[in-house]
This record gives structure tokens, sequence and C-alpha cells, in this order.
């Protein structure tokens, strides 16, 4: 189901993780994929993109991880900043998240890698993700 993705010399390990996602362009859009991987510092999200609706670089936004049941799902909000785009979809830095994100994104990444060790051994040099309080835009 999910593996660790080439590093590429990153601080963080992509671990291959397909969960729905929902991105809240600061501009007032919103998108909705699937992610391809996840670090704890980014994540790439499988979107269909329009010309007309592709958001700017830089652009900060945030991105609800829907987890558990398509019926009642857990929501993870993480404040992030848009990297890059592509016909497949956007990258994008995460910045932040509240203290319960946290740590169901933490236990989300460790239970589908299959390098979990390796995995909390990079957050104790690299942590990446930062703890603020969020405003949820739902």
């Amino acid at each position: 189901m999910s593996q660790v993705a080439d590093s590429n010399n990153r601080k963080h390990t992509r671990v291959a993780v397909h969960v729905t996602a929902e991105i809240y362009m600061d501009a007032g859009s919103v998108l909705k994929g699937t992610t391809r991987n996840m670090s704890f510092g980014g994540a790439f999200v499988n979107i269909h993109l329009e010309t007309d609706d592709t958001p700017q670089i830089g652009e900060n936004c945030e991105l609800h991880l829907k987890l558990g049941s398509a019926e009642a799902p857990l929501t993870v909000p993480v404040k992030c900043k848009l990297l890059r785009t592509n016909k497949e979809g956007l990258g994008m830095e995460f910045l932040s998240t509240t203290i319960e994100g946290y740590w169901h994104f933490k236990n989300l990444m460790v239970y589908n890698s299959p390098e979990s060790d390796r995995l909390l051994q990079e957050l104790e040099t690299h942590p990446g993700l930062s703890i603020k309080k969020i405003q949820s835009e739902e």
C-alpha cells in the first residue's frame, strides 16, 4: 500500500500515502484530490488542474487531510505554501498544524512507512511540521 519514495537528498523521507485531500487556497478556491506522497515537510496532491484554475507558486493554502471513513472523516488541517504545480497536481511545503493534527499525521506516517524506526529517528533531527493553533475554514 505504501513505501518510501526515493529521498533525492531531502531532509524528510517521502512516504507513498494516498489520502483524500482538500486544498483551500487563500484566493478562495477549493481544490480536491488525493495525496501521492507526504513527508513531515510537505506533500504532493494529485489534482487535475485546468489552466484557468492553476494557483500561483508561493501562495498560501490550508490542506485538509481526510482520515477514516468517507461518511465521518477526521480532518487534519495543515497550513502550507505552494512550491510547485504541474499537470498532475500540486507540491506544497508544510508550515504548521494543530497539536491534534500533528499526532494524527505522525501516526498516519509511521503506520504507512515500511521504515517507521528511520522515520521516527528523522524527526529527532528534522522535525518539519510545527504546531500552531489553526482556525479552520470548515
